[in-house]
């Protein structure tokens, strides 16, 4: 069976979100998200989906909630964090348009979600997706995929927090945000803009710095030519390959 787009990837208001496609034999996109999906689990999906607006430091889950859904960010970021002993919390994950949220092998989620600002989310019950996926190899294959994508990124920014200089911490969360903001085009392109949805206190907490080194940095970067700064949420990036330099080739 042909593999056919499953979601209808232009922001709506209304409650159902999925759209079927017209021509089952096409290889297509699955959102935003690049999941793929057949035609006979479009048919469920679109049966069981719908969205979710959020506003900004609005909690779309708290830690150890049941897990009740996979969700699909459509548009908008949101912020993953911890809770720890002292009372504290601590930034594990930066989640972007056309990323998801799935734990399909545990019960309970082990960090807190919250919008940084307007968000749009598209929401499928985790028990009757895991349903779906069962018996959809492309499925659950995408979604392992991304599950897969994120783990590394994990595993890096334990890397990150762990051996790098304050100066490679933040060049490497710039050129993974450019990344993931424009996955098609070549790393080394020049006069890249793009947006921090997050505040430098998230960016602190979530590089393991204080605020005022992660603005040391950005200053740096500006000066040395690397980046420019035409408002405190947008970041030009000039010249990614001497930014990639100063991340001593941790991205990869």
């Amino acid at each position: 069976m042909g593999i056919i787009t499953a979601i209808n990837t232009e922001p709506a208001s209304t409650h159902r979100y999925l759209n079927s496609d017209r021509q089952n034999n096409d290889i297509r996109q699955f959102g935003v998200a690049g999941l793929m999906a057949t035609a006979h689990s479009c048919t469920y999906m679109r049966d069981i989906a719908s969205s979710r607006n959020l506003t900004a430091g609005e909690t779309l889950f708290w830690e150890d909630d049941p897990i009740q859904y996979t969700y699909l960010i459509i548009d908008g970021s949101m912020k993953a964090y911890k809770l720890l002993p002292n009372g504290r919390s601590q930034i594990t994950r930066f989640i972007t348009t056309g990323e998801i949220i799935s734990s399909p092998l545990i019960d309970n989620y082990s960090y807190s979600t919250e919008a940084l600002g307007d968000c749009t989310i598209l929401q499928l019950p985790q028990k009757r997706f895991d349903k779906i996926m069962a018996k959809d190899p492309a499925l659950m294959k995408s979604i392992f995929g991304k599950l897969s994508i994120e783990l590394q990124r994990t595993q890096k920014q334990i890397l990150l927090l762990g051996r790098m200089p304050a100066i490679e911490r933040v060049s490497n969360f710039l050129l993974d945000i450019a990344q993931r903001q424009n996955p098609q085009t070549a790393h080394f392109e020049s006069d890249m803009l793009i947006t921090l949805p997050m505040a430098r206190a998230d960016i602190a907490d979530y590089l393991g710095l204080t605020i005022e080194t992660v603005s040391r940095a950005f200053s740096k970067f500006r000066r040395d030519g690397l980046i420019d700064l035409p408002r405190p949420n947008l970041v030009r990036l000039r010249d990614q390959t001497r930014l990639r330099a100063q991340s001593h080739s941790l991205t990869g």
